[in-house]
């Protein structure tokens, strides 16, 4: 069974989203507002000329697409009003949304291991994603005006496959403020 059709059957197992920042050398973890794909604020934009043109977000799906988050790529902008989540509808990074994602990549832990624990899996999110942020943003984490959102494995998923994927989110300030435009290159 390839990878994509696994994750698409594990879509249906819940997924918590965490939020970190940190003002000293120590990172700290705190729960993210909501995130869900519930939120008005995520419906597809509409073109101006009223053809059916696919648009692309930039991260690789169609403007307005509702995807699963274990298909979440790099570049897509996309706004959730829960802590919990299983799709979103992926928009246009110029259009209002909440969360941008900016990595994604899988725990380097064998299938075989067991689940790390709650605190254990948002260290690591928090200390792979920081790098990556400043690669995408181009700016120190520190002083930036955007927070770390990660959506790790849930103890359900990684237990029931080999589900490994830490999808990286970027949100404006600490409460995740609707914005428009992508903060890729930014220096902020």
């Amino acid at each position: 069974m390839s990878l994509i059709l696994h994750r698409s059957i594990l879509a249906l197992v819940v997924l918590v989203l965490a939020a970190c920042q940190s003002n000293s050398e120590d990172s700290t973890v705190t729960p993210t507002p909501s995130v869900s794909a519930a939120d008005p604020s995520a419906a597809p934009s509409t073109d101006d000329d009223g053809d059916d043109d696919d648009d692309d977000d930039g991260g690789g799906h169609d403007i307005g697409e509702e995807t699963s988050v274990f298909e979440l790529e790099t570049g897509d902008c996309f706004s959730a009003d829960a802590d919990v989540v299983e799709t979103v509808t992926v928009v246009d990074c110029e259009d209002t949304h909440t969360y941008e994602v900016f990595g994604v990549f899988d725990h380097e832990a064998d299938d075989d291991e067991p689940y790390p624990g709650d605190d254990a899996i948002l260290e690591y999110a928090d200390t792979r994603c920081q790098p990556l942020f400043e690669d995408y943003v181009s700016a120190d984490y520190q002083t930036s005006i955007y927070w770390i959102t990660s959506v790790t494995p849930s103890a359900e998923t990684w237990d029931d496959g080999d589900d490994r994927e830490i999808v990286c989110a970027l949100k404006l300030g600490e409460e995740g403020e609707a914005t428009t435009g992508s903060a890729e290159g930014t220096g902020e």
